[in-house]
């Protein structure tokens, strides 16, 4: 069993309001009901490890956000006044601002985790979620043919150095449109990769409200 875990909540509570390069509105939801939506991503990691490491990276527009909601994290990190942060979460593509969030925050996320899970703020893991997949010492993911999900994927500690220098990687790509879904497993040794059918995790699409599950 995989003693020490640590799950990275990837969140925007307070959006801008410029369109993406795929859609004219980013999320129909509020900020109230967002932070409500991840409050729920929180809950229902604790319900299948109740003993992780919860560390909320916020990079929306304010750093106020619910206090109810800070008091369930480990670890709350704000970097959305970081000004290439900024440009890259207020610009038209999505996977640019969480590629460029998750490596500015690099030195104040802890290093010393067993296992690493990355989840999108506001899904949340349903009972279909089982731990026992991600025991492994591979990067777990789901794939789309050559794709995967970012939503959820899990990677033991020995990974987490070559983690983040694939998403450093995908920079270039990321900046003229590319999905991070389809750069990010291309900067993975494929021998690392380990995929597998079903995540386990559910939420709803910030620009239409349609519920999508793994």
């Amino acid at each position: 069993m995989i003693k020490n875990i640590a799950f990275i909540i990837t969140s925007v509570i307070y959006p801008s309001s410029k369109p993406l390069s795929y859609t004219s509105t980013r999320s129909i939801f509020t900020p109230k009901e967002r932070e409500l939506q991840t409050i729920e991503t929180i809950k229902s990691i604790r319900r299948k490890y109740y003993n992780a490491k919860i560390i909320l990276l916020e990079m929306g527009l304010r750093k106020d956000i619910d206090q109810e909601l800070i008091s369930l994290t480990d670890k709350y990190i704000f970097i959305g006044n970081n000004l290439i942060v900024r440009h890259a979460c207020d610009s038209k593509y999505k996977g640019l601002g969480e590629a460029i969030g998750l490596i500015i925050s690099n030195k104040k996320i802890p290093k010393s985790e067993d296992y690493y899970f990355k989840i999108s703020g506001r899904y949340y893991l349903t009972n279909n979620h089982d731990p026992k997949q991600f025991a492994s010492k591979k990067w777990v993911v789901k794939s789309y043919g050559y794709d995967i999900s970012t939503r959820l994927y899990g990677f033991p500690n020995s990974l987490l150095n070559s983690w983040r220098s694939a998403l450093i990687r995908t920079l270039p790509r990321l900046s003229i449109g590319h999905s991070i879904e389809h750069v990010l497993p291309k900067h993975i040794n494929a021998n690392v990769i380990q995929r597998i059918p079903l995540l386990g995790v559910a939420g709803f699409v910030a620009p239409n409200g349609e519920l999508l599950e793994e």
